[in-house]
């Protein structure tokens, strides 16, 4: 039987990213280069599968040539869901740093200058070992910054599939707000809010859902755990939607109870925080000036609160372990680049009382010629249920 093929972009859209890619390689003087996230792999030739774990490698050369060595249990994805027809494939008995090196051989880089992916954590130094010792004659470089700076600006179908994911998220949003009330548990509040997302067509999520709520909430990185949530708790969400891999996650938080003063400045500053971000955030305007605006908002709050001081990161293909894009490019105070059209960053806003409370508030935002697009239409205000 013939595996039908399911792409995510036309043909055309990978060939145009894969030209991009091609500048880049001739500005920087680079043979050819060896990708190894999911994300890049699946950015450039739309191979997708559930399998994080086997090794996998994009070989592509200077004048756009592309060859993929992946397990050959992977086939099956390779086929349906890449636009590619080349693959070179390894068994479980089989070394794969000898299929990138017959491969990097057939295509003519395995001499000169190659660049190598470091970057989203799939290179680790077993790796760059075995790849140093099959390609003994390239000149293994750091590929930091060619293929990250395009995946930076997104197309307007990749946005497509953003705002998709958007309207999933929000349902979400809904959901937990529909459920939440004294004596619920957190986890049913999680499984309210993927019940909305997976009914409607959301993908399975890269990372998430987290619901923290009453103490958890004041502990970063906790999520739910049987806890039944009472009268005067925080609840603390942060989740996404998913299509064909692309996410638009947001932070949403609800108190039972009329709120204490200290809760209300605090959900206002980071309420104020997005605004203003969202006032300056466009083309050409610095990075560390969008953080300036946020950090202006969070001041009065800031020695009262645990805040990690990003005021956004990139997002656009999410992949477990969760949903930041590791592009090299923040809303921080330290970061001087301008902003592009088509970037879209995440604006996490998280300020906790340690181990007492917590309020996240967030959007997932498009740079454009004129104002930040919002991408969902549920408000950035903590949500009060009596």
């Amino acid at each position: 039987m013939k595996v039908p093929k399911e792409l995510a972009f036309s043909k055309e859209e990978y060939k145009l990213r894969i030209g991009k890619v091609r500048e880049s390689l001739e500005r920087g003087d680079f043979d050819g280069i060896l990708l190894l996230a999911p994300h890049s792999v699946y950015y450039l030739t739309g191979m997708d599968s559930e399998d994080f774990w086997d090794f996998q490698c994009l070989v592509m050369t200077r004048d756009g040539r592309l060859r993929f060595v992946t397990r050959s249990l992977e086939l099956g994805r390779f086929l349906n869901s890449s636009w590619l027809e080349d693959v070179a494939t390894y068994t479980l008995f089989d070394d794969p740093y000898d299929a990138v090196a017959s491969v990097s051989v057939q295509l003519g880089v395995d001499k000169g200058r190659l660049a190598l992916e470091i970057s989203d954590g799939f290179l680790n130094p077993q790796v760059y070992a075995q790849l140093r010792s099959k390609l003994p004659l390239a000149r293994i470089e750091d590929s930091r910054g060619l293929v990250e700076c395009i995946r930076l600006v997104k197309s307007e179908a990749e946005l497509n599939y953003m705002r998709q994911a958007a309207a999933l998220t929000d349902l979400g949003v809904r959901a937990a707000y529909e459920t939440i009330r004294p004596g619920v548990r957190d986890c049913e509040v999680a499984a309210q809010i993927m019940r909305a997302m997976y009914m409607e067509g959301s993908d399975t999520v890269c990372w998430g859902p987290i619901v923290a709520a009453g103490y958890r909430a004041g502990l970063a990185h906790s999520t739910f755990c049987g806890y039944r949530i009472k009268n005067d708790d925080t609840v603390l969400m942060e989740f996404t939607g998913e299509r064909r891999r692309y996410v638009a996650p947001l932070m949403r938080t609800v108190i039972l109870n009329k709120p204490r003063g200290v809760l209300l400045d605090v959900a206002r500053a980071a309420s104020a925080a997005i605004e203003a971000i969202l006032d300056v955030a466009k083309p050409g305007v610095p990075a560390s000036q969008v953080a300036k605006a946020g950090a202006s908002e969070i001041s009065p709050v800031r020695e009262n609160v645990v805040f990690h001081d990003d005021y956004g990161y990139p997002v656009g293909i999410g992949y477990p372990p969760s949903w930041p894009e590791n592009l090299g490019f923040y809303i921080r105070s330290n970061n001087d680049r301008p902003l592009e059209k088509g970037m879209v960053f995440h604006l996490p806003m998280s300020l906790r009382k340690l181990g007492e409370w917590g309020i996240g508030l967030s959007e997932t935002i498009v740079i454009t010629e004129g104002a930040a697009q919002v991408l969902s239409n549920t408000a950035h205000e903590m949500k009060v249920i009596s």
